[in-house]
């Protein structure tokens, strides 16, 4: 009789540690959960904690997205934009699975996945594709690709590479999503006669990129966004029309600008990190990912960014 009402009682406290994790007062977890996740992050397995994550630690950026000869029927529209998942064996669906869901919560339109959905083998394409097919936009949901999403292989494994990338977009493709890879997709609202141009170009990193294809058959008098993994080649890309870029890869750190990313990368050092930066008179915007990444500091939270379209007046 002592037996079963010890093992009722481990049972009970069993439920109410499971409870405790799933709904946990904040107020209470600050300083364990925060000191789980600097630990974790010093050594780039941000997504090692699956656990619950405040709210308030994940940035969720708004701004506004002016763009020339936009169609009254785009005004307000809102584009949602996440970057930088990967999916993996240290990056868990338990942890991505919140960010899924703030996401719906700020109910935009579209939603835009510029790169690095996964750095993992093939049945991670398929995970983050179910995963992904959860997000709510009545626009759907455009997703290009980032270096890791060819794996580790770069230029010097381009087929093993590309068999990766064309499984990942199959996958996608098969959950309903969109996927550009040196394409544009035209969103057209009823009632709009110009539409929304959206540019997805492919990783520069794998030598798949081919801007020409991508913009082929658009003009400057064109509202256009370009999706483009690595926001370094920004000025390499200014002879194409586009008015806003919309990057991520960094996850907000400086490592290239620093002394030893100039050893590293002797001939373009990362000037783009994070956040907005106005680029000879366009605008690009570098999203600091959602996962797997340095995230001690503050400025380096992971980034859910909110774009409402209007009419940029100043270009009229």
């Amino acid at each position: 009789m002592n037996s079963l009402t010890e093992l009722r009682a481990k049972q009970e406290m069993v439920e109410e540690l499971v409870q405790y994790l799933r709904t946990p007062h904040w107020g209470r977890q600050k300083l364990w959960r925060h000191a789980i996740w600097r630990s974790f992050a010093r050594v780039g397995l941000t997504g090692i904690h699956s656990l619950p994550v405040h709210r308030r630690w994940i940035d969720i950026h708004r701004r506004k997205m002016p763009l020339p000869n936009l169609d009254p029927h785009l005004v307000g529209m809102k584009i949602a934009q996440i970057s930088d998942l990967h999916y993996s064996p240290v990056v868990w669906r338990k942890y991505l699975e919140q960010f899924i869901d703030w996401v719906n919560e700020l109910e935009p339109q579209l939603v835009v996945v510029t790169g690095d959905l996964i750095t993992g083998g093939y049945r991670y394409a398929d995970r983050v594709a179910s995963l992904l097919a959860h997000l709510k936009a009545p626009f759907g949901v455009i997703c290009t690709f980032g270096n890791h999403d060819y794996s580790v292989y770069g230029k010097a494994f381009t087929k093993e590479g590309k068999r990766r990338a064309d499984h990942l977009e199959r996958s996608l493709i098969h959950h309903g999503l969109i996927v550009l890879r040196n394409s544009v997709h035209y969103v057209c609202p009823p009632g709009a006669h110009a539409p929304l141009a959206v540019v997805g170009l492919d990783d520069e990193w794998s030598g798949s990129l081919d801007a020409q294809k991508g913009f082929n058959g658009l003009h400057a008098d064109q509202p256009i966004i370009c999706l483009n993994h690595n926001p370094a080649n920004c000025n390499e890309l200014m002879e194409f029309p586009w008015q806003w870029m919309l990057s991520g890869h960094t996850h907000g750190r400086q490592i290239g600008a620093g002394p030893v990313g100039r050893r590293l990368y002797p001939h373009r050092f990362r000037h783009f990190t994070h956040g907005y930066y106005a680029v000879n008179g366009r605008h690009l915007y570098v999203n600091r990912g959602l996962s797997y990444g340095q995230r001690v500091l503050e400025w380096c939270r992971p980034e859910v960014t909110l774009f409402t379209l209007d009419e940029d007046k100043d270009a009229a």
